[in-house]
C-alpha cells in the first residue's frame, strides 16, 4: 500500500513524501525511525494495486494488521485530562519535561496515544518546547492549550497552568456527563414512544381498520385521521424512510450554515426553563476560559481570540468579538457587557469590580466556579421534572389514540343492541 505523508524532520523543515508498505502503522514506525515527526498520514489511493499487483501477502496483512493504528488521528481526547493531571504531577516534583513524558508514555496502554507521547517527548529532546511540540497535533490540543502551556513554560509555571488545565478539562467531563445523564431517560422514553407508535400503525390499526369496514361503523374524526395516517405510512414505506433521511439530513447541514446558526443560537436562549440553563452554561464555560487564560498571563486581547475561537454559540462568539473591538480602543470590557442581554447585570458589575481592582482573572475564575454550581442544581432540578413530563406527553398521546380506536367500539355495541 502506498501512503502520502506530511512530516517535519529535526530541522524543523516539512517534509512531503510517500512509503509504500503494508499498513498505516508501519509508516508511523518508518517515520520514528528516520526521526521525523508526522503532522499528517493518508493512503494514495490513486495508486491502486501498485506495479507489484495485488498479492495474497497484502490480503494476510490486511486480516493480521491492528483494527487501530497507531497514529494521533486516533488517539482519544478522554485520555487528555489523565495524560495534562500526571504531567503535572511529575514536573511539581522536579522531573524535567522529557523524563516526565517518557514516563507518562510507559504508563499508557492505549497505543495511539503512546505514540503521541513518544512524539512529544522526542521533540521536546531535539531541543524543542513543550508548546510547540502539542501545537503539532491540533485535533488533540486545541490553541488554548497550546496557549497556556507556552505562557507557563515562559513564566516557569508549567505544572501550575497543567493543574489548571486539568481541572478545566474534568470540570468539562463533568458538565457533559450529567447533560448527557440527564437526556438517557428522555431519549429512551421516546425511542420506547417510537416503538410503540410503529406497533399500532403496522399491526393494531390495520386489524381494527377490517373491524370498522365490516361493521360499517360510522367513524369519529379522531379515528379517521389516524387510520389515514397508517394507510400513508404503509403505503409509502420507502418514500416515508426516504423523506425522514432527507428532512434529517436537510437540517443538519441547516444548522451548521451561518443562518442556521443564528438562529438556532438566537432562539435556544429564549426556549422556556431550558434558555436559562443554556445562557448560564455558556457563561459559565466563557468566564472560565477568560479566568484561566488571563490568570496564566496570556495577553488579555489573546484571550479573547481564543474564548472566541472556542465558542459554537454564534451570538456569544460575536458579543466576545464585540468586546475584543472595545477593549482594542480602550473600552472596560464590562460597557460592552452591560449593553448586552446575554450577560446578566449582576455578572457585568462583578466584572466592573474585577476590572477595576486588577483582578479580572481571578474575578471570572470565582463567577465560573459560582455559575457551575448553580447550573448543576439546574441540571437535577431539569431532570426531575422532565421525568413525568414526558411520561404525561407519551400518556396523552397513547390515550388520544386509545380513546380514537375504542368510541367506534360504542357505536358498534349499539348496533349489537339494536
Amino acid at each position: 500500500m502506498k501512503f502520502e505523508f506530511k512530516a517535519i524532520n529535526n530541522s524543523g523543515h516539512i517534509i512531503n513524501d510517500t512509503l509504500v508498505v503494508d499498513d498505516m502503522s508501519q509508516v508511523y514506525t518508518e517515520l520514528s525511525q528516520r526521526g521525523l515527526v508526522p503532522v499528517s498520514v493518508k493512503e494514495d489511493k490513486s495508486s491502486g494495486a501498485g506495479n507489484d499487483g495485488f498479492s495474497i501477502q497484502q490480503l494476510v496483512n490486511s486480516f493480521n494488521s491492528k483494527s487501530t493504528t497507531n497514529g494521533p488521528d486516533k488517539a482519544s481526547k478522554k485520555e487528555l485530562p489523565f495524560f495534562i493531571t500526571q504531567l503535572a504531577i511529575l514536573l511539581e516534583t522536579g522531573t524535567q519535561v522529557a523524563p516526565s513524558l517518557l514516563a507518562i508514555e510507559k504508563q499508557l496502554k492505549c497505543p495511539n496515544w503512546k505514540f503521541v507521547v513518544s512524539q512529544l517527548r522526542q521533540h521536546v529532546e531535539e531541543g524543542g518546547s513543550l508548546a510547540s511540540a502539542v501545537e503539532l497535533y491540533p485535533k488533540i490540543f486545541d490553541p488554548i492549550y497550546v496557549s497556556m502551556i507556552s505562557a507557563g513554560e515562559t513564566s516557569g509555571r508549567l505544572s501550575e497552568i497543567l493543574n489548571r488545565l486539568a481541572d478545566l478539562s474534568q470540570r468539562a467531563d463533568r458538565i457533559n456527563s450529567k447533560i448527557k445523564s440527564a437526556m438517557i431517560y428522555p431519549a429512551l422514553l421516546t425511542f420506547i414512544a417510537i416503538n410503540v407508535l410503529s406497533v399500532l400503525i403496522f399491526f393494531v390499526l390495520p386489524r381494527f381498520e377490517n373491524i370498522f369496514v365490516e361493521m360499517k361503523v360510522d367513524l369519529p374524526g379522531s379515528t379517521k385521521v389516524l387510520l389515514a395516517i397508517s394507510h400513508l405510512v404503509r403505503n409509502n414505506l420507502v418514500l416515508s424512510i426516504l423523506a425522514v433521511i432527507m428532512a434529517i439530513v436537510g437540517f443538519i447541514y441547516w444548522i451548521r450554515s451561518s443562518h442556521g446558526k443564528r438562529l438556532i443560537s438566537k432562539y435556544s436562549i429564549k426556549v422556556p426553563i431550558f434558555g436559562s440553563l443554556i445562557t448560564s452554561l455558556i457563561n459559565a464555560r466563557i468566564f472560565r476560559l477568560l479566568g484561566l487564560l488571563l490568570e496564566s498571563d496570556v495577553p488579555f486581547l489573546d484571550s479573547l481570540a481564543l474564548t472566541k475561537n472556542s465558542t459554537d454559540h454564534f451570538l456569544y462568539a460575536e458579543l466576545i468579538q464585540d468586546i475584543h473591538d472595545n477593549v482594542l480602543v480602550g473600552q472596560p470590557m464590562f460597557e460592552v457587557m452591560q449593553r448586552s442581554n446575554l450577560v446578566d447585570a449582576s455578572i457585568s458589575q462583578m466584572v466592573q469590580t474585577g476590572e477595576e481592582n486588577g483582578q479580572i482573572g481571578k474575578v471570572m475564575t470565582l463567577l465560573a466556579d459560582y455559575m457551575d454550581d448553580k447550573n448543576d442544581t439546574k441540571i437535577s432540578t431539569l431532570t426531575s421534572i422532565m421525568e413525568p413530563v414526558i411520561l404525561i406527553f407519551m400518556g396523552l398521546i397513547i390515550g388520544v389514540i386509545a380513546i380514537s380506536l375504542v368510541l367506534p367500539m360504542f357505536d358498534l355495541s349499539k348496533i349489537a343492541g339494536s
